[in-house]
């Protein structure tokens, strides 16, 4: 390990909680980790919808890269010079391992430091988490969306690769999909608080959080957007892939039933998040199917890229506030 003063260990630990993206601070956490035990690699796995690890950054030699690892979780553990950390939640739930292999392997020492350390880090991770969701529901919030919407956009775009001066796709993650986004509306939800009273209001949207998360995977997005409103973002193989899996969600919606209320149905706005969106058009557009379904109906689930080729809305116009 290197010899480092009480100022530097602090200093380090100030450069580590200063983000409020997790992701940032997973970062953060590996390179300090990579300045105090100089590893030859360190990789953080999550919890995957499997309740497998799933790798999700690494570091080789000090630089973060986002390859997959060759190894599966199961066949890293088991290497020797592997010391295994996990991640925990304020609630003492694994959320994932941090792995670190270095010969020779870390001392008993160093891993009383970085037991330290990942105190300091669960209990920012346990603060962190607590300020991007919302309280009634558990799910992301309105914040948390604006903050992380850009970083996604981001990543989208450097999905695409040029060739020859053209824009062509590669694979991102395990497929060649793209990302949507579904912005969920729940139908005549003012009258389910007048009738019944804003606390089964609030079991209402308890409920609905529960069947979204039950809908989609752990790998998708869901946040509260505000009052009965609510964002999805995806990751599947085309529009009629997204298509079905917004559908489903409206159909358990409508099939369940609410204590006290009954039945409760939503209407749905889908868009296609690309390489050249903006974050006030990605809603715009979303808005737009939202506003459509809800004036068609209510209880369905409305396209935009679909209506717009269909002469059914007209192109999103950025307002001059935008």
């Amino acid at each position: 390990m290197n010899q480092l003063s009480t100022p530097r260990i602090v200093s380090m630990i100030a450069a580590l909680t200063r983000h409020r993206d997790v992701s940032l601070l997973e970062t953060s956490l590996l390179k300090t980790v990579a300045d105090l035990f100089a590893p030859d690699w360190a990789a953080i796995f999550h919890i995957g919808d499997d309740d497998v690890p799933v790798f999700s950054t690494s570091l080789r030699e000090g630089i973060v890269s986002q390859t997959d690892f060759p190894e599966s979780f199961s066949e890293l553990i088991g290497t020797e010079g592997v010391t295994s950390f996990p991640i925990m939640s304020h609630a003492l739930k694994v959320l994932g391992y941090l792995l670190v292999h270095r010969q020779p392997q870390l001392s008993e020492e160093e891993r009383t430091l970085m037991t330290e350390l990942f105190r300091v880090y669960d209990n920012y991770l346990s603060v962190l988490r607590d300020s991007q969701v919302d309280r009634l529901t558990g799910l992301l919030n309105r914040t948390t969306f604006d903050d992380q919407l850009d970083r996604a956009l981001g990543l989208i775009r450097a999905s695409y690769q040029d060739h020859a001066g053209e824009r062509s796709k590669r694979k991102v993650g395990e497929g060649t999909g793209s990302f949507f986004m579904g912005e969920i509306d729940i139908d005549h939800f003012k009258s389910v608080n007048d009738r019944f009273g804003h606390l089964h209001g609030d079991e209402v949207l308890i409920i609905l959080a529960r069947i979204l998360q039950s809908t989609f995977r752990k790998s998708d997005l869901i946040y509260r957007f505000g009052g009965e409103e609510f964002v999805v973002i995806v990751y599947v193989d085309d529009r009629r892939d997204a298509e079905l899996t917004f559908e489903r969600l409206r159909i358990s919606i409508e099939n369940h039933v609410f204590p006290q209320v009954g039945k409760v149905t939503v209407s749905i706005g889908i868009t296609e998040i690309r390489d050249t969106s903006f974050p006030v058009e990605l809603l715009g557009h979303a808005d737009q199917a939202l506003y459509y379904a809800k004036t068609h109906g209510r209880n369905r689930v409305a396209f935009y890229e679909a209506l717009l080729a269909n002469g059914e809305i007209g192109a999103y116009q950025r307002s001059a506030k935008a």
